[in-house]
């Protein structure tokens, strides 16, 4: 099953370049209902970095990321305010127990900045969030409002993110034979700044 998520997720960022916008909304409403298929954020950083280049318009892609982000966010909640408990306690409930529970939990904690925090900070959590606050009955507008505020985050910060790394592409485009590969060295190079930047920390705070 991993295999063919992998390969669908694959075939989605390979038609991002082709087909632009409306594989862009597309794939990230689907993301926010929780397809795993639909590699969301991987989208939005591809499109900044496209943007960047020149090859889509940076307004637009921004606007149709945020845009199908709410759209996908909304219908879960309403799916969850609809459904109710009946959502919760079936199909869903016995195959994604623990990321519910864990959803729940930071509901109860922290109220409509759970919607906030997972929309970019904790953003797995994000689908089962949207069903177990419209379950479990947070004001539409509360909602709402979180749920803007958190993904103009997420949008701004991975647009920027692939944006930042456009300078980069035609060097390690003659590196990489596909979309994957590109990926994957956007990603190997973002993981050894976070770890230089944590090195830096920790020889900061070390006691002279």
């Amino acid at each position: 099953m991993s295999d063919v998520t992998g390969s669908l997720s694959d075939t989605i960022l390979a038609l991002l370049p082709e087909l632009g916008l409306p594989v862009l909304g597309g794939t990230i409403m689907l993301a926010s209902l929780g397809l795993p298929m639909a590699p969301g954020s991987l989208m939005v950083l591809v499109a900044g970095t496209l943007a960047a280049a020149g090859e889509l318009p940076i307004v637009a892609t921004a606007l149709t990321a945020l845009c199908a982000a709410l759209l996908g966010d909304q219908l879960g909640y309403w799916l969850g305010r609809l459904l109710g408990t009946r959502l919760l306690g079936g199909r869903l409930a016995a195959r994604q127990g623990p990321t519910l529970e864990r959803a729940l939990a930071l509901l109860s904690e922290r109220g409509a900045m759970a919607v906030f925090l997972t929309r970019w900070l904790i953003a797995p959590l994000g689908p089962a969030m949207n069903l177990v606050t419209g379950a479990g009955g947070l004001p539409w507008l509360r909602f709402a409002l979180a749920d803007l505020a958190g993904e103009l985050v997420w949008v701004s910060a991975y647009m920027g993110l692939g944006a930042a790394f456009a300078p980069f592409i035609p060097q390690i485009a003659q590196l990489s034979s596909d979309v994957t590969t590109l990926l994957a060295a956007l990603a190997v190079a973002l993981a050894a700044g976070l770890l230089l930047r944590r090195h830096r920390h920790h020889r900061h705070d070390r006691p002279r």
